[in-house]
């Protein structure tokens, strides 16, 4: 793994130039490793204390972490759904993951957009705010919300003499919002916190590896006693609400991150760089 650390990178430079030169009074001022004070302030504290007092970071973690962990829960599910009640073959079943994992690959197109909407931004001299890149959540969290009541709807208890295949479209929506949730509200928090973006991923991170490892634990137990149905329809309940959430970070994320401590560095800097391009 590649030495990220600037401060370590500069010492491997300063080490390499002294090598190759002789000359060796270079004065290097920049910080070494962190003591453990630093790494337990910056490493531990700090994504705590973001967690529980940032509501942009509770909500952001929560939402990135259950929908990334929903492909776990549908590991679980898929079999129950089409081999135990829908009576397809193990083989057959199995080709639904191929679908969630195609959905994977339309996230290329929120990407285009957004690529578009810099361009024009930087065309007409404006500041991206970090709610300027949420498109892809924006889409993904109502596409979700509508595939997991389409699957809800088209699997057993609530239908019975249906076709099987009626149910594997909207599967496809799961793997498009796992990885638009995870890429933009990942993006989102980085800009908003900026020196402090690792400490905001972290509860994200955090969350994601807990959820993941749970999920597959209670997928199937929820799925056998509660229908495959009533199952699908809790999730989507679920993902409705988080459609509400994305709306609220499209309309209000711009005011409840200018009220952070800890985002003001990002608002400010934002600002300072319009002045100098108007000047």
């Amino acid at each position: 793994m590649r030495e990220s650390r600037p401060s370590q990178v500069l010492r491997q430079k300063v080490k390499k130039i002294e090598k190759q030169t002789g000359y060796t009074d270079f004065q290097i001022e920049a910080p070494s490793l962190p003591s453990v004070k630093e790494f337990t302030q910056t490493s531990l504290r700090l994504p705590v204390r973001l967690l529980f007092t940032e509501p942009i970071v509770a909500a952001a973690s929560v939402l990135g972490a259950v929908v990334v962990s929903l492909i776990y829960l549908f590991g679980e599910a898929i079999p129950i759904v089409y081999s135990e009640e829908f009576h397809l073959s193990r083989s057959t079943s199995a080709l639904v993951f191929l679908i969630i994992g195609a959905g994977v690959f339309f996230s290329f197109l929120p990407r285009l957009w957004d690529v578009r909407k810099s361009k024009q931004r930087e065309l007409r001299g404006q500041i991206a705010e970090p709610e300027d890149k949420l498109f892809g959540f924006l889409v993904a969290a109502p596409l979700l919300a509508i595939g997991l009541w389409w699957f809800g709807a088209t699997i057993p208890p609530v239908t019975t003499n249906i076709t099987p295949y009626v149910s594997m479209p909207p599967v496809l929506f799961v793997g498009f919002a796992s990885v638009e949730f995870d890429t933009v509200l990942s993006g989102y928090l980085t800009d908003v916190y900026g020196s402090h973006a690792a400490s905001a991923n972290a509860p994200m991170c955090f969350l994601r590896a807990l959820v993941s490892g749970v999920f597959p634990i209670v997928g199937r137990r929820m799925f056998k006693k509660l229908g495959s149905s009533q199952a699908s329809f809790l999730l989507a309940g679920i993902a409705t609400a988080f459609v509400a959430v994305a709306l609220v970070f499209r309309n209000f994320g711009g005011a409840i991150r200018k009220r952070s401590h800890f985002a003001q560095s990002t608002t400010v800097d934002a600002n300072v760089v319009a002045s100098v391009g108007e000047v």
